[in-house]
């Protein structure tokens, strides 16, 4: 068991989820990807927070390499990282619709990335020792109810002395997640840190659009920041760098009234 609910019906539930929260994205999107990838030098990291990614992008140096992104999404995030000079780009991602675009992508962008639908933690042993560097994206690790699980996959994939970076929604952010609403000082709705959940999304996935719908059920996790490092560094993940910013990722409005605290973070971690 993991928490109360098996890890098999999380999967297939989230799968069902974002197949669903998917059709909502694309429709709040209405095809900007589609046109935007036309252009090769287009790239969807353009938020103010993704200019500390893309410094530490420069730092690692992606030229001529192998690079992955787990989960992926549509994939919009990975081939904008090609643009740094990657060689080859592998993307995974529970979902059926997510995969599909970003196929879609990848032929209009032209860019030398494939996408395999697969549930994270059963990613072939085929790619085992094959990447560079992994690419691990804002909302991403709170779906996995083991980090050691994620971590020991991540790990088992990278190469020797392949470098992964996190650019996360802090754990701390996760505390607004269920009702907490600043201006009525709603305590009593606030997510605990030191419960691990499942937790579900109830109005939906779509922090695209921001639509509300009768969502299907889905399982998410809370991680504290000791749970994140602890089962990194116990995959042979040495951690290089480690930064925390009061910079929102999440779309969520209550959060954007609380930046002293810590919103979101940065890892550099080099397999060992």
């Amino acid at each position: 068991m993991c928490d109360i609910v098996k890890k098999n019906i999380v999967s297939e539930s989230n799968r069902a989820a974002w197949n669903q929260a998917l059709k909502y994205h694309q429709k709040a999107r209405n095809n900007s990807l589609q046109i935007g990838f036309k252009n090769p030098k287009f790239t969807t990291l353009n938020r103010d927070c993704d200019e500390i990614l893309i410094n530490e992008i420069k730092n690692i140096n992606l030229t001529g390499k192998t690079i992955s992104q787990m989960p992926c999404n549509n994939g919009r995030e990975l081939l904008s990282l090609m643009h740094f000079g990657a060689k080859e780009g592998l993307g995974f991602d529970i979902s059926d619709l997510a995969i599909r675009e970003a196929r879609q992508l990848t032929e209009i962008s032209k860019l030398n990335v494939k996408f395999e639908r697969v549930d994270i933690l059963e990613i072939d042993e085929t790619y085992n020792h094959y990447f560079d560097f992994i690419y691990v994206s804002e909302g991403s690790l709170q779906w996995f109810p083991d980090l050691n699980d994620y971590f020991s996959v991540a790990s088992r994939l990278l190469k020797k002395d392949g470098k992964i970076l996190i650019f996360e929604i802090h754990p701390f952010a996760y505390f607004f997640e269920n009702g907490f609403d600043p201006k009525k000082q709603n305590f009593e709705k606030m997510t605990s840190y030191f419960k691990k959940g499942s937790y579900n999304y109830n109005d939906g996935l779509d922090y695209v659009g921001g639509v509300k719908y009768e969502a299907k059920k889905c399982y998410w996790f809370m991680h504290k920041i000791s749970d994140i490092l602890n089962a990194i560094l116990q995959n042979k993940i040495e951690i290089q760098k480690f930064s925390e910013y009061n910079m929102e990722m999440a779309n969520n409005d209550s959060i954007k009234f609380l930046d002293k605290f810590p919103l979101s973070y940065i890892l550099v971690g080099e397999k060992k």
